[in-house]
């Protein structure tokens, strides 16, 4: 009987232990926001590499907060002679919670329940001395018993007195083992003279809470707004067919479908193979004018056809050809009204390619027929081949010659992160003024550059013209532009085209002169919907462009929409030749936000400077210009020009047209 009461006994006894053990470390959670968890004992001097503690020296009460209490750190024992000492245990806890004894073998590690909270004290580290947990209002990552806990870097107001780890050395020493419970029971305190101040085997600097002070933490950021899962399932879900218009005739592989495709025929290996494919698309544009211009009234109906045949055979290969069969040296099949009593028609039609040539990659065709991936890169044309330079300022046309270029090079000596080189020569159908617009009478020679450097990007080229007619016109045209982004403000783009190198008297010369053009555009609050725009020009002599097609307008064609000619009812401009003249343009280019409506407005100016007989102008000229464009459906569209010209020692210029435009 006995027996069984002693057996009751211990077992109630055992049961009230585990509860008010329980129940401490209830409270201390509920409290603290912290789980106390025991490290496995220290068997050896050497610390695994996974533990780290950062022992709190003891307070003299838990009664007082952490910014009353007075923490003096003291000099530590050789860790050897630690653990030789058996540990102190107060005889008496002042506290209703139930703290298991700390042994010089044990320690406490904290860790958090929420990464969440950053209102939480720091977990406890128990001593034998009880410590209250140190007021600091961050909680500590979460982490495992068997991850390296988590120590700031910059210790600041936390440990005032622990410098931050500097090396791996620091963090594998053994943890100093605190002797007693009074701060001060050891002489010798960290920062007096000769005290320990660098971590070592046999001494570890301690560390002493400090108040709380709200400005050292921030809260946890919370998202600019609610979380939409919708918006992410839209990614996959959200997608819709975009309707486009296919080419008139789609013969072979189709144009950019969906679907699988017939394999690719291995013509000499797999490599580069044989995919045909045959394409005729373009736009047809039929346009009404009502205009004065030379003092002449002009109305007309005017009609103008673009075909483009493409037959692509590889990847990189290709056979292209264009063709107006509406139109014949810058004049268009048109229906003329000009005298109300006698309607005329007349017609344009011209059945020759105006453009006909190969293009392909030299290294994709040499690697195709030895069977391996390209060992070069080596683009290259030849035929009846249109070539357009600086936005068409310096060259636009179809050239009769060959062309190749080096591109995607970079130059590390120089800072040039990206750059392309082109070379190209032409034998026949070099259009030009300074040719009195002979096609015959020039060949030219000549290299194009594209750099991307210097926070900017640059065109230059260089180009000699040979006069075969051996009338003296052979000359050296050069260009040099640089295009850049200031402040995030506004874009630039500075040109210099110049011509030398003609014989004979000046104001014989065809192509003597300099051209200045300064193109900038502000970034506005919506910078692709609202552009403002100003342009600037300055001529000098007689500028002249490499080439220019019949209907590629004046050089200055660019520079405004008063400058820029419709191409297909012979609306009228201002003088775009920049011979001997000055002036610019201004505007305000407005597109609605599914860029569906397009409407400008402008006024520009030029006036003569110098020598009258090498101007083209006859004096100062003012224009005010509007354009408006509304498409109907994603191949159809119509557009609204309105102008009017003020001209001095000239009849003034007015132009109305309406044009609808048909893309396949």
């Amino acid at each position: 009987m006995q027996r069984f009461q002693f057996m009751i006994l211990g077992w109630v006894l055992s049961a009230c232990s585990l509860v008010g053990f329980n129940l401490c470390l209830s409270e201390s959670n509920a409290e603290d926001g912290v789980l106390i968890r025991p490290l496995p004992p220290i068997q050896s001097n050497t610390i695994d590499d996974d533990l780290l503690t950062v022992p709190l020296p003891p307070v003299e009460s838990i009664g007082e907060s952490s910014s009353q209490a007075t923490a003096q750190p003291t000099v530590q024992l050789p860790v050897q002679q630690a653990l030789q000492q058996p540990s102190q245990q107060s005889s008496q806890v002042p506290s209703s919670k139930a703290v298991p004894p700390m042994t010089p073998t044990a320690a406490w590690l904290w860790e958090s329940h929420s990464s969440q909270q950053t209102n939480t004290k720091l977990g406890q580290v128990y001593c034998p001395q009880p410590v209250p947990p140190p007021t600091v209002s961050v909680a500590p990552p979460q982490r495992s018993i068997y991850e390296t806990p988590w120590v700031p870097q910059d210790f600041g107001s936390l440990f005032e007195s622990v410098p931050p780890l500097q090396s791996r050395r620091w963090r594998h020493q053994q943890p100093t083992l605190i002797q007693g419970h009074e701060p001060n029971s050891i002489p010798g305190t960290i920062g007096s003279e000769g005290s320990c101040n660098t971590p070592a085997m046999d001494c570890v600097p301690s560390a002493s809470p400090v108040p709380y002070q709200a400005f050292d933490f921030r809260g946890t950021p919370a998202p600019a707004e609610h979380y939409k899962p919708e918006m992410d399932i839209a990614t996959y879900y959200g997608k819709y067919f975009v309707p486009t218009q296919r080419p008139w005739v789609e013969w072979w592989r189709p144009f950019y479908t969906g679907g699988m495709y017939d394999p690719s025929i291995p013509v000499f290996s797999d490599v580069n193979p044989l995919t045909p494919h045959f394409l005729v698309y373009g736009d047809y544009r039929a346009g009404v004018g009502v205009h004065r211009d030379k003092g002449r009234s002009v109305r007309s109906i005017a009609n103008r056809l673009n075909l483009d045949l493409d037959l692509r055979l590889t990847g990189t290969e290709r056979i292209h050809a264009f063709t107006g069969p509406l139109d014949n040296n810058g004049q268009f099949t048109r229906l003329d009204f000009s005298d109300s009593r006698n309607v005329q028609f007349e017609s344009e039609l011209d059945f020759q390619f105006d453009t006909l040539f190969f293009e392909g990659d030299l290294g994709a065709m040499t690697g195709g027929l030895i069977g391996v991936d390209a060992p070069f890169d080596l683009p290259f044309t030849f035929g009846q081949i249109p070539l357009l330079y600086q936005n068409g300022i310096w060259m636009e046309d179809a050239i009769t010659g060959v062309a190749f270029g080096f591109p995607w090079r970079n130059s590390p000596a120089l800072n040039w992160s990206n750059y392309d080189v082109t070379f190209f020569a032409g034998f026949n159908q070099v259009t030009s003024p300074a040719f009195n617009n002979d096609n015959q009478a020039a060949q030219v020679f000549g290299t194009a550059w594209f750099i991307e450097a210097y926070d900017g990007y640059i065109e230059t080229d260089y180009a000699f013209l040979n006069d075969q007619d051996g009338l003296d016109r052979s000359y050296h045209n050069m260009a040099v532009a640089y295009t850049r982004r200031y402040f995030t403000r506004f874009s630039n783009s500075i040109r210099v085209l110049g011509n030398i190198g003609q014989e004979g008297a000046r104001v014989d010369r065809t192509a003597d002169g300099l051209l200045l053009l300064c193109e900038n555009s502000l970034i506005s609050y919506s910078p692709s919907n609202v552009v403002p725009y100003f342009n600037a020009f300055l001529g000098y002599g007689r500028p002249q462009s490499v080439a220019r097609a019949a209907g590629a307008g004046g050089i200055l064609r660019n520079t405004g929409i008063n400058f820029e000619s419709d191409l297909l009812t012979a609306y009228p401009t201002l003088d775009a030749t920049g011979s001997n003249s000055y002036g610019g343009a201004v505007g305000l280019n407005l597109l609605t936000a599914d860029f569906r409506r397009q409407l400008a407005f402008e006024f520009a100016a030029l006036d003569t400077y110098g020598d009258p007989v090498l101007s083209s102008a006859p004096g100062a000229q003012y224009a005010i210009g509007t354009r408006w464009q509304q498409t109907l459906s994603n191949w159809t569209l119509v557009r609204v020009d309105l102008m009017n010209a003020w001209l001095d020692n000239a009849s003034d210029l007015y132009g109305t047209r309406c044009e609808f435009r048909w893309k396949f």
